[in-house]
């Protein structure tokens, strides 16, 4: 059993360097999510500028289309006054060519108006393209830095899963499994011992049928407030227990002559509750 609670301390320390490395690996592209997050961003920007700018565009065009035919209207009108005789008539030309030239009036000043909005569109398209330019080149800067830093976590943690299966290879698979568990929820520590009648790891007092257990090394034990597995040590504050394992062997050997019924080797539960006093 010891050797087995040697391998666990070496498997401990492999499996919380392993969860480390994991952790890395999987924190090491989110600098690049932001980044790209950002770029994403960017071109969503890009993009409704430019749409816009191609809807400002036709909307020139149309304008200038507008325009040119109230240019044609308001001349032809013209023209045709030279022709005109009928005091009637000249007025509903004179008429034609007055709202011609308001036409035409209106239609210049919304084309320039267009046209300057077009060309501040333009000048954000512009500024866009050169953001979105320098965010590319940076996530593909860090994209380049990402994909090194994986694959050099990524060998690391290799040579780390290897001495963790060479270790891991003669325990028992399910031991394997809840002894990772506990390693990961547990900040590293899965393993630990038992002191008098404490668990080192969480610090609670144990019954005393399950120490005596823990002691005995018969099978793996796990505390049951924390988890954890527990291997008994020696400290000082088992002299006491200790004295009372004394006397429990010496009424152990004490029964072989018709002594005392409690033949265990181990404390009973009343001795366990003197010794919270001390």
């Amino acid at each position: 059993m010891k050797e087995i609670y040697n391998t666990l301390s070496q498997l401990q320390d492999v499996l919380a360097r392993m969860f480390e490395i994991e952790d890395k690996i999987k924190e090491i592209p989110k600098a690049l999510a932001d980044k790209e997050a950002v770029l994403q961003k960017t071109k969503i920007t890009y993009l409704e500028l430019h749409d816009k700018s191609e809807k400002v565009k036709e909307e020139l065009k149309n304008l200038r289309i507008r325009l040119d035919e109230a240019g044609v209207k308001r001349e032809t009108s013209e023209k045709m006054m030279e022709t005109i005789t009928q005091a009637r008539e000249f007025e509903t030309l004179q008429k034609e060519i007055e709202d011609a030239k308001n036409a035409e009036q209106t239609l210049r000043k919304s084309l320039i108006a267009k046209e300057k909005f077009y060309d501040e569109l333009n000048m954000k398209l512009s500024v866009q393209e050169e953001i979105m330019a320098q965010q590319t080149q940076e996530v593909e800067e860090e994209t380049a830095v990402k994909d090194a830093l994986i694959a050099e976590n990524q060998a690391i943690l290799d040579e780390i899963v290897a001495k963790k299966n060479e270790l891991a290879k003669d325990l028992d698979p399910n031991l394997v499994f809840k002894f990772e568990r506990i390693i990961r929820n547990k900040g590293g520590v899965g393993i630990v011992p038992v002191h008098s009648i404490v668990c080192e790891g969480c610090h609670m007092t144990l019954p005393a049928q399950f120490v005596n257990d823990v002691r005995r090394e018969d099978e793996i034990k796990f505390c049951p407030y924390c988890s954890r597995v527990l291997y008994y040590e020696e400290s000082e504050d088992s002299e006491h227990l200790d004295a009372l394992f004394d006397a429990s062997d010496d009424v152990e050997d004490g029964d072989e002559e018709g002594g005392d019924d409690n033949d265990s080797g181990f404390i009973s539960d009343d001795e366990f509750s003197n010794l919270d006093t001390l």
